[in-house]
């Protein structure tokens, strides 16, 4: 029915046989309803919207949360190889390789992070699937990954600048 005359007659028909079902003289308002598959429709696509809100957030929080994580266990890491630093810029290491340097560490953990990610998700969809049609299609996990890869990028930026202006000096006296 493409016809919205043909649906409202079809509801108007509808509407009579029940009130003959239910025995309801013309006069009488209906105490039942028709519900329409579009209102349903909406119902069901705002309710989604919410949800899908919802879980925007939480990931973004997670992400947030996790981010700061990282960049915690990079300060520590940075200040656990203080001397290590020293070493390195005495020897003539450039700011730049010290920065690469923590910024890939903290890239790494982050992207190791998002492959075990993947590995527990992907069999839990597998098995979800079963039940409720689910699928992870290759650009949402590649997207993960770029992510989480990205996360990590992020977080270990304050930390290795810290680590490429360590002076040398100071660095070797660090205890």
């Amino acid at each position: 029915m493409s016809d919205p005359t043909d649906m409202d007659n079809a509801r108007e028909e509808l509407r009579g046989i029940m009130r003959k079902i239910r025995g309801l003289s013309p006069l009488q308002p209906d105490d039942f309803s028709i519900n329409q598959q579009d209102l349903l429709t909406k119902a069901f696509d705002k309710i989604a919207g919410i949800i899908g809100g919802v879980g925007l957030f939480v990931t973004a929080l997670s992400l947030f949360v996790g981010g700061i994580g990282i960049m915690n266990i990079m300060f520590v890491s940075v200040t656990e190889r203080t001397k290590e630093i020293g070493v390195r810029k005495a020897l003539g290491a450039r700011r730049r390789t010290i920065l690469v340097q923590f910024l890939i560490e903290s890239s790494l953990i982050c992207l190791g992070g998002g492959l075990l990610g993947l590995a527990f998700s992907y069999p839990l969809s597998m098995l979800i699937d079963k039940f409720l049609p689910t699928s992870m299609p290759l650009s949402i996990a590649i997207t993960g990954i770029l992510i989480s890869l990205l996360v990590g990028l992020v977080s270990g930026l304050i930390p290795a600048m810290r680590a490429s202006k360590l002076d040398p000096v100071e660095a070797l006296r660090y205890e």
